[in-house]
């Protein structure tokens, strides 16, 4: 099976599993790549005072592999 490559200026997120009702968990997890730098990235799925849905997220730096947090 061929190994995943992100491309630059793309990204892709992948259902969480590990999210419970009620958790603040983003919603979608994954990474991205921008002028050659990887990040982390996450996204909710949320809801405004109006009942209207909408998508947030945020881009963060990659955590270390061997680093427990």
């Amino acid at each position: 099976m061929a190994e995943f490559k992100q491309k630059d200026q793309s990204f892709s997120l992948w259902k969480n599993t590990f999210k419970e009702d009620g958790d603040n968990k983003p919603d979608y997890t994954g990474s991205a790549k921008v002028d050659g730098h990887t990040y982390d990235c996450a996204l909710w799925i949320n809801e405004d005072k109006n009942g209207k849905r909408y998508l947030s997220g945020n881009f963060k730096e990659p955590r270390k592999k061997d680093s427990p947090f």
